[in-house]
């Protein structure tokens, strides 16, 4: 079960609305009996759900993302990773990418290589690779 979901329904539990705690109440005990074995939630999956949700002028979907690059914990670059696949305004996709390569995290670049991307992330994707491939070859000649 998605950390998402588990949110919704604590913040179900804490609404000032009757039916809507009862309900709540009610699918946690229907999860409880269909699959009563505990789960992991983490900081980390309870943030990525939602990072989309933000407005562009609030510029906090990549300052979401630069946390999660920096983090570098498996679970933080596996979600970095997700956002940058399903990211949907070329800009953001373009504004991931700066991040990747300012943060040193050129490699999970390479991963998408084979991924079926719009032709304007395609040409974003390729731009990005030959500068990182640009910056290499001119430091292996310093």
């Amino acid at each position: 079960m998605g950390s998402k979901y588990i949110l919704d329904l604590f913040l179900g539990i804490l609404d000032h609305a009757e039916d809507v705690r009862i309900a709540a109440m009610d699918a946690l005990m229907e999860i409880a009996t269909r699959s009563p074995e505990p789960f992991t939630v983490s900081p980390i999956s309870m943030l990525t759900p939602y990072m989309s949700d933000f407005t562009v002028a609030s510029g906090y979907t990549p300052y979401m993302f630069r946390s999660l690059v920096q983090l570098g914990t498996p679970e933080a670059v596996q979600a970095a990773e997700s956002a940058l696949r399903r990211v949907a305004r070329n800009e953001d996709f373009r504004k991931f990418l700066d991040i990747l390569i300012e943060e040193g995290k050129s490699d999970v670049l390479g991963n998408m290589a084979g991924d079926n991307l719009s032709k304007q992330k395609t040409r974003l994707l390729r731009d990005a690779l030959d500068t990182i491939e640009h910056y290499s070859s001119s430091n292996e000649l310093s």
